[in-house]
Parts: structure tokens; sequence; C-alpha cells
């Protein structure tokens, strides 16, 4: 089977995939709210994952629970990332409406694009744009880990009708 590369991201400290990366860029701002980023294990999963083979049927069982709740726990990670995302939109309207009133107070639209150049602006909208990358990768990979549950889950329930019937017969 050919997969798609695991860490196409090269950095200084070493290659990293699209997930860490957008981990690393959004753990500053969710300190914020005391959470700490932590998904130790979660690779590891995904490889045992990738290296399942359809007469493992144990194996599945395993990792179809195991799949299940690192779906809850990016469900609930994808949560307070969204939390943290709604906060920094509201901060990066609330201080783009008063930038826009110091700019021009009698044209809104000269105003919006003034304040749309302010750097406390642009910071808070970049803040805003990481947590919503964030936010939707997080999404992502439970939409994944639901369609892997499913798989590993199907490979037990056949695998354990073939144990079967290779007893009993049809």
């Amino acid at each position: 089977m050919i997969f798609p590369p695991e860490t196409p991201l090269k950095r200084d400290s070493g290659d990293i995939n699209y997930f860490q990366q957008l981990a690393m860029l959004a753990s500053p701002y969710l300190r914020e709210y005391g959470v700490a980023l932590n998904f130790q294990g979660f690779s590891e999963l995904m490889e045992e994952y990738q290296d399942l083979r359809f007469s493992e049927i144990e194996r599945a069982w395993e990792l179809a629970m195991m799949i299940n709740s690192w779906s809850d726990y990016f469900s609930s990670m994808s949560n307070i990332v969204q939390k943290a995302m709604l906060d920094s939109e509201t901060d990066w309207l609330r201080v783009q409406a008063a930038k826009s009133i110091t700019h021009d107070v009698e044209k809104v639209s000269n105003g919006n694009r003034f304040s749309n150049k302010d750097e406390e602006v642009i910071r808070l909208r970049k803040k805003r744009n990481v947590l919503k990358a964030f936010h939707d990768e997080l999404h992502a990979k439970v939409r994944f880990l639901e369609r892997a549950y499913y798989h590993c889950k199907t490979t037990y329930e056949l695998g354990q009708k073939a144990y079967v019937e290779s007893i009993f017969g049809k």
C-alpha cells in the first residue's frame, strides 16, 4: 500500500505533519485557557491502524476501542478550541470597531479599511485564523477516527463470523 507522507513539513526541529504544525501554532493561544495540548500516543495509534491486517480480529477490536477514545478526546478538544476561536473573534471585532471609529467617524468604510491595517487588529485576526484552522483540523480528525472505528469494528465482526463459520460451517 502507498500512504501519504507522514511528515511532509521540514523544520529545524525535525520533520512534522500538518496537524503538528497547527497544534504548535495554536498552543500558545490555548494556554490562555489553561489548555495544554497532549497528543502523545496518537502517531503510534495511526501506525498500528495502518498496519492492521484483516486476519487480526483481536487487534481490530483493541484498535476500535482506542480509536473511539481518541475520537472522543479530539471532539472535546475541538469544542474547547472552538470556544477560544469564538472568543478571539469577539475580541477581534471589538478592537476593529474601536479602531475604525478612531480612523474615520464620518465614513464607516474608510474606518474599516484603516482599522484592518492596524497591528492589533491584524494580530487578533491571525490568532482567530490559527484557532479556526486547528478547530477544522481537529474536526477532520474526528471524522477520520469515526471511519477508522467503523473499519476496525467491521474487520472484527467479519473476522468473528469467518471464525465461527470455520468451526460450525455456514
